[in-house]
């Protein structure tokens, strides 16, 4: 039974005809030919024709303006209400076409949207607000207000309750109101400091507190403008009047406020403004209580910044120091040592813990790190008897089977494969670790087939049992994956099946949230919809089988993020190990797949779109507004460096980091600089892959050096342990994309394409 068909078949009338146009999806864009819309044979039926004006047909049409998608979608709503007047798809189409004239034409929108109350009172709270906003639009500041005001008196469990404080008060503000735009904006700044409404709605809030002679709150706000939200236009305004406000008193930032505004950058992952923020405050407060903490943010930016002298300077002062940071700052000081190649020191400092303050776990960190080096210089007796040290010291961690794990890898590779096996079998018999298990059983398999040991199929066996799904699962390539999508895994009968969703759907349905983001989604309006689902996943945090509707129809509204999350949090064993029968629909809710059109659009034939999809569900699993620790954005955490040499290279106007967080704008350069390096590297899939997080030059020299290594090895030896992580979490989506979505990757080799 396909997706559709368990859904249609298990609904309740009332809410069939919902769960129809759900399951069809829905876009923002429609067809850019508006001629055709009045001749369109879509438009037959109520709903077609409704349908039709907010699905997206193909792929994108990169000649066709966000304009002109926006007119032929007007044009197609106001067809509907022309062709099929006073059908409930008809009135979709009104309220519709009110969201979208609110900023163009708040006038007509008005009048779309009062029609609207009467026909839609699940939504009177959203359409109260579009109201509101319509008619601050047109200059009508006060029933906008009392508009905004009003939406939590009428729907108290609203959740726009804290975004109509951020309008009302601005609507009070260009009243003159101040005592009321004060009440609303310190109480929506408050409970919502970092919504991106706060900047403007601080400056509001400043002139406000100054014209009712509360000149020092005034200054407050503004200085919270300049402090927590530093990368704002309305930071750079929030200190020229700072400058301005004090006349003949020159405003200075304290060494508070400075270190303030430098945390605020860090949190940003915005490093290099960060480090001059934290020079700034060093310089300014030579005694202050935080100065250590702080010299540790400073190393840790230069990090991300790959300044490595610098960081190392300020780490190596703060170790001798013997401070309470100096211990964090010893682990950072042995990762600058080993990504410099300075085995000396980190030979040193592994042998000098008895003069550190250390716990066990960073010394069996700083151990890991001298074996890394060790071994990348072959000295492997050296490197092995580290990390026997490691595994003493590391306990019950995740350490002791690292620690474990190399010891094997050494022995493995240096034809010692019996020791190997007896290395890997002390993992396998201590605590099941998700990383280390499967990895251990895979070598120890290899280990056992090399010298023909019977052993080997039971190995393989095990793997193939606990962990079918993960990446060493698919390099076995005798385990028994899980179907495609279009087959349920091991799902019990169909009449079964239905009774389930029949009663989670009701269940569902009781709750006036649930049927509010129904009926966002069916009008397009899903960042609306998946702002309702989210807060329902929280209510249902522990019903397992809600949470699976949930993550569903969370998907289908394109909020792929908060899906994915979910069905990781909550289904993991199943998606990424094999362990649990899947229901169909949650594998596309873990493998989302809504942005391929615009993937197949800018890749051509030159990528696979596939494997792009998979980079994006482990750069940022789909986050639109992800940020790295580095400084990496969005869906394909883009640096903004590669992102505007990749523009200059396709021509595309000058990019800023701003822009990076545009889903299709990020898409373009991140395929633009894939399928760059899928061409420097000759197509081979496993090199591009950790080119794509290491950089080309990285991936280059460990293609000279390990050239002679199967892929498997390779992608082991790879020296970065999170680009080698990457690698494989990468490499095993794409081919799990392939199986769910093709049936199998016919590439058994990693550096082949699927």
């Amino acid at each position: 039974m396909s997706v559709h068909q368990r859904v249609t078949s298990t609904l309740p009338g009332c809410v069939l005809l919902v769960a129809v146009v759900l399951l069809h999806g829905s876009s923002f864009a429609a067809d850019p030919n508006p001629a055709d819309a009045r001749s369109d044979s879509a438009c037959e039926s109520a709903e077609d024709c409704y349908r039709a004006a907010l699905v997206q047909k193909g792929s994108p049409d990169k000649t066709v303006t966000h304009e002109d998608r926006l007119r032929a979608k007007i044009d197609r709503l106001r067809l509907v209400m022309e062709q099929h007047p006073g059908s409930l798809w008809a009135k979709r189409a009104g309220l519709v076409m009110g969201v979208i004239l609110a900023e163009r034409e708040p006038v007509d929108a008005v009048r779309f949207l009062k029609a609207a109350q009467r026909d839609f009172p699940v939504l009177e709270d959203y359409i109260r607000f579009w109201l509101g906003e319509s008619l601050l639009k047109m200059g009508d500041a006060l029933p906008a207000a009392m508009l905004f005001e009003s939406v939590p008196e009428v729907v108290p469990d609203t959740l726009l309750s804290n975004r109509v404080k951020f309008r009302g008060g601005e609507a009070w503000y260009r009243v003159g109101q101040c005592r009321k735009a004060i009440d609303l904006l310190t109480r929506a700044v408050s409970q919502s400091p970092q919504d991106s409404a706060a900047p403007s709605a601080l400056l509001s809030l400043a002139d406000c507190q100054i014209r009712e002679n509360q000149t020092a709150e005034g200054y407050a706000a503004l200085k919270q403008a300049w402090i927590y939200h530093p990368q704002t236009t309305e930071a750079r305004e929030a200190m020229a009047r700072l400058v301005a406000g004090m006349g003949s008193e020159m405003w200075r930032p304290t060494p508070d406020d400075l270190y303030a505004r430098a945390r605020a950058f860090f949190a940003l992952s915005l490093h290099g403004e960060a480090v001059d923020e934290l020079q700034k405050f060093l310089l300014a407060a030579p005694q202050h209580p935080r100065r250590n903490e702080a010299r540790l943010k400073l190393g840790t930016s230069l990090v991300r910044l790959k300044r490595y002298d610098q960081a190392r300077q300020v780490f190596q002062d703060l170790v001798a120091d013997r401070v309470s940071e100096s211990s964090e700052a010893t682990v950072w000081l042995a990762r600058i040592y080993l990504r410099q190649g300075d085995g000396d020191r980190l030979l040193a400092m592994s042998q000098s813990f008895p003069k550190l303050s250390l716990s066990a776990e960073q010394k069996a960190a700083i151990l890991l790190f001298a074996g890394m080096w060790q071994e990348d210089q072959a000295q492997n007796d050296q490197a092995l008897a580290t990390y026997r040290q490691a595994a003493q010291i590391g306990g019950d961690s995740g350490q002791k089977s690292e620690a474990l794990w190399r010891i094997g890898w050494i022995q493995y590779r240096t034809g010692r494969l019996p020791e190997a096996v007896e290395s890997f079998q002390q993992v396998v018999n201590g605590k099941d670790d998700g990383q280390f298990t499967p990895q251990v059983l895979y070598w120890m398999a290899r280990a056992l087939d090399s010298q023909k040991d019977d052993r080997v199929a039971d190995v393989y066996g095990q793997l193939c049992r606990q962990y079918p799904l993960s990446y060493y699962g698919q390099l076995a390539g005798s385990c028994t994956s899980a179907p495609s999508s279009n087959t349920p895994s091991g799902a019990s009968s169909p009449e079964a099946s239905a009774s389930t969703y029949e009663g989670i759907r009701m269940d569902l349905w009781r709750d006036p949230h649930y049927r509010k983001a129904i009926e966002l989604k069916l009008l397009g309006l899903d960042q609306e919809a998946a702002r309702e689902l989210a807060w329902l996943t929280e209510t249902y945090a522990r019903d397992r089988r809600a949470l699976l509707e949930l993550s569903v129809l969370l998907s289908e509204a394109g909020a792929y993020y908060q899906a994915l999350r979910i069905a990781r949090l909550n289904f993991r064993d199943g998606l990424e190990r094999g362990g649990d029968s899947i229901p169909p629909a949650l594998w596309r809710v873990a493998y989302p797949t809504g942005y391929l059109p615009t993937i197949q659009a800018y890749a051509g034939n030159q990528v696979d779109p596939y494997l792009v999809a998979a980079i994006i569900r482990e750069e940022s699993q789909y986050d639109s507004r992800a940020v790295s620790p580095v400084g990496a954005v969005g869906l394909m955490q883009v640096m903004l460096a590669t992102a505007q040499t990749v523009a200059r290279r396709l021509g595309v106007p000058g990019v800023m980091r701003a822009e990076l967080f545009n889903q299709e704008t990020n898409i373009q350069l991140g395929v633009g600089y894939l399928a760059q390096l899928l061409q420097q590297f000759s197509g081979n899939v496993m090199y591009t892959v950790a080119a794509y997080n290491a950089g080309p030059v990285a991936v280059s020299d460990w293609v000279q050096k390990y050239r002679d290594k199967e892929p498997d090895e390779f992608v082991e030896l790879i020296p970065y342990q999170e680009t080698r992580q990457y690698v494989k979490r990468v490499l095993r989506s794409y081919r799990e994309y392939h199986r769910l979505e093709r049936g199998t990757c016919t590439a058994r080799s990693l550096d082949k394409v699927c």
